[in-house]
């Protein structure tokens, strides 16, 4: 996905979110701010991890560079052993869990399991 895709992606899904809770606040009249407040939260948290997810998937960092010399380990500076892409699921800040889909490797030497970041 790119930059402009998901821009139009999230505009589309705020548009939503602000409908929802303009629907929500005329049929919870008598809702408390606090109430307010979390129904808010709890539409923006799954908003944010779409975010996330969709800007963790379209980093540069997600895949290896075909051909690259390989990715060095962290720890202690080998050259990672490629294992294939691996699912890893994520719990955001907000309580929403997100799946990202990377690159996997192993340290041949520590043993240290590379997921990439970013």
């Amino acid at each position: 996905m790119n930059g402009e895709q998901m821009r139009k992606s999230w505009n589309g899904m705020s548009e939503e979110i602000i409908s929802g809770i303009a629907e929500w606040r005329q049929q919870h009249p008598q809702a408390t701010f606090r109430e307010l407040e979390e129904e808010v939260d709890r539409r923006l948290a799954v908003m944010r991890a779409k975010m996330l997810a969709d800007a963790a998937m379209a980093s540069a960092q997600r895949e290896w560079e075909q051909g690259s010399q390989g990715v060095g380990c962290p720890e202690c500076g080998a050259t990672l052993e490629r294992k294939g892409k691996k699912k890893r699921k994520l719990l955001t800040r907000g309580g929403q869990e997100i799946e990202l889909e990377r690159e996997y490797g192993v340290c041949p030497a520590c043993g240290q399991g590379i997921f990439p970041p970013g």
